[in-house]
């Protein structure tokens, strides 16, 4: 009677593991890739902020709370991550700057964004952990969404007159928003290119046209500026005549811009970025090691413009503002530690591609951008997404080179 009780517990325990391995194997290559695919490409179609939002908290977040709950062990492998390990650090001090923050939010509120940004690390790190291939063709597809829907934005600007600056279209209707998401791409594209063996390599190099010239037709400054960062980086890490040959073509088409189309860079002078960025530093040193806390509303007046703003422009600065000292610190810690791993593992091809994205979002965000614990939007797309993506490359390449050392 005991020994039937016995088998008969460990047949159910046996079968209750059997329905979560078989709940997490769908999880992770059924619905994960398809959300990581409607999180990069999501704002081309999607149409409203909001729902780009939901999007992402239906097929990314939430799929990623659930293969938590039925393979809890799965987490175990994230914190072996210095990349997530300084992001942690960040996120935890920064949920607790709540304690002193002024901000109108509730801490419910403010908990969730921090804890969504750790939802998309755990659903891309587990994703490519177990299956990197679905992971590889989520993000090609992305990228060729990408190129289609540029054309989209070029000819819907040119039917409209090509007057002005490009707006997007749908939930991209302002340049800069514009540059983030499609600056993403052309870093994602110009890493590609790096990789490829071919010094000519059509396809690649028509993408990366394309996207330079919506990211010109934008009229902002800061894609130019972060895509030059870009390519120094890929070409100090991969090195060679084809970064030899792409700087000297740059630095052409600089001189070109510079001597045919100077207004893109002067006409708007510096936006009164200077003023903006004098205010939050008198700010910052109002409480300069610790901040001003989490959410704490920022209100900057600009004379010239006889206008306030509530977005400091700078990335850095925002965190500064609302973290002190500390916080910066760990900000530029997340940054070194992730740019340190991309060198130490710059042979492996996904590593030197993600790495390029993470470069050019630093770059851009030093110029622009405000709220770095955001809902899902396009400042995701200059820090988190690729942080997220160099984490999991970065990880898989350090346990290939393990794994080849234990065999050897």
């Amino acid at each position: 009677m005991f020994k039937g009780n016995v088998v008969q517990a460990c047949s159910s325990t046996t079968e209750s593991r059997s329905r979560r391995e078989w709940l997490a194997i769908h999880l992770v290559s059924m619905v994960l890739p398809v959300g990581v695919f409607a999180l990069l490409t999501g704002l081309f179609w999607i149409g409203d902020h909001g729902n780009y939002s939901k999007l992402y908290y239906w097929l990314v977040m939430f799929p990623a709370l659930l293969l938590i709950l039925v393979s809890p062990r799965s987490v175990a492998a994230l914190p072996r991550s210095p990349i997530f390990l300084a992001y942690l650090s960040f996120a935890v001090y920064m949920a607790a700057t709540i304690v002193w923050s002024d901000g109108a939010d509730s801490v419910a509120d403010q908990i969730k964004r921090p804890f969504a940004v750790f939802a998309l690390y755990f659903a891309i790190f587990e994703l490519g952990r177990r299956r990197f291939d679905l992971l590889v063709v989520s993000v090609k597809c992305s990228a060729v969404i990408a190129i289609l829907a540029a054309l989209y934005a070029l000819g819907t600007f040119i039917i409209a007159g090509g007057n002005g600056r490009l707006g997007g279209y749908g939930a991209l209707r302002n340049p800069l928003l514009v540059s983030h998401v499609f600056g993403f791409f052309i870093a994602l594209w110009a890493g590609c290119y790096f990789t490829e063996r071919r010094l000519f390599s059509p396809t690649v190099l028509a993408a990366i046209f394309v996207l330079l010239v919506l990211l010109f037709a934008t009229g902002a400054r800061t894609p130019l500026v972060a895509t030059f960062a870009t390519i120094l980086w890929l070409s100090f890490l991969k090195g060679g005549k084809k970064a030899v040959m792409v700087i000297g073509g740059l630095t052409i088409g600089c001189a070109l811009i510079w001597q045919y189309f100077p207004e893109v860079i002067t006409q708007r002078g510096l936006s009164y970025r200077t003023e903006i960025w004098a205010d939050v530093g008198s700010q910052v040193r109002e409480r300069l090691w610790f901040g001003h806390g989490f959410s704490t509303p920022l209100t900057v007046w600009v004379e010239g413009l006889q206008k306030s703003f509530s977005d400091p422009h700078n990335l850095t600065l925002s965190v500064l503002y609302a973290g002190g000292v500390v916080g910066g610190g760990l900000w530029l810690i997340l940054y070194a530690v992730a740019l340190f791993e991309a060198w130490r593992w710059r042979c492996d091809k996904w590593v030197l591609i993600f790495s390029a994205t993470v470069v050019y979002g630093f770059v851009a965000g030093m110029t622009e951008g405000g709220s770095f614990f955001s809902r899902p939007k396009e400042h995701w797309f200059l820090i988190w997404i690729p942080m997220a993506l160099l984490t999991l490359t970065t990880f898989r390449a350090s346990s290939d080179e393990k794994a080849i050392r234990n065999v050897a």
